[in-house]
């Protein structure tokens, strides 16, 4: 169990064996407050689902953990903030931002110790090591901690992509605080972790996905570039 409250933020659209995967790790369900799930159609986006769109209401009734929330036409960006909102709003320590096709596994005494370490910090970004396939392992910028006073915010510059930056109320950037981690953690590659924050870990998935699913997906972010 943590002794903190830790969440889990979804972005999810059309995925529901990538959310199961996500939801039903026993250790990490048991570890995990709250999942919360923002489900819906991007804006701009086109295709149709795959998947029956009730599937995510019939998950919700199997797992009383997951929070859902329905919003469709909206950016990835409106829909990532709603975690955020939520996790303030339910005065939650922590929050891991996972994407449908991206799955975590925890090692609770670990993890429950790099938390302590954490909370007596100012950085509210710190680093998860991320697997992905036929890639070299990275740490990306996926935890974040309360008071979750800070948001995605729209670019007006098309070619940013403009869901990789955090900013709070005094135009602070949260994405970077990441780096703080680094001045007692190397970031280079150090027995496979590269520095990140030790317990936990993150795999980059696309199994569950077809490959119509997966061009798709491709088209979407090469045509929408301010998602």
């Amino acid at each position: 169990m943590s002794k903190y409250k830790v969440a889990v933020g979804i972005n999810y659209y059309d995925d529901p064996r990538g959310l199961v995967r996500i939801l039903s790790d026993e250790t990490v369900y048991d570890y995990i407050s709250t999942f919360y799930v923002i489900d819906g159609r991007y804006k701009d986006r086109f295709d149709l689902p795959e998947n029956d769109p009730e599937f995510a209401l019939d998950l919700k009734s199997i797992y009383s953990k997951m929070h859902l929330v329905q919003m469709s036409n909206v950016t990835q960006i409106e829909k990532r903030n709603v975690y955020f909102e939520l996790a303030k709003e339910n005065n939650e320590d922590f929050l891991i931002v996972c994407d449908s096709d991206e799955f975590i596994r925890i090692d609770p005494d670990t993890l429950n110790s790099s938390l302590l370490t954490v909370m007596d910090r100012s950085a509210r970004c710190y680093p998860i090591l991320q697997h992905m396939e036929g890639i070299t392992s990275q740490a990306r910028p996926r935890l974040f901690k309360g008071p979750f006073d800070y948001y995605h915010k729209e670019s007006g510059n098309p070619d940013i992509i403009s869901h990789g930056s955090l900013w709070d109320e005094q135009g602070k950037e949260i994405i970077v605080e990441m780096y703080e981690w680094y001045k007692d953690h190397e970031k280079h590659e150090k027995n496979g972790t590269q520095g990140a924050l030790p317990g936990i870990a993150m795999w980059h998935d696309k199994t569950y996905r077809t490959r119509e699913r997966v061009i798709a997906d491709r088209v979407y972010y090469d045509e929408v570039k301010n998602r």
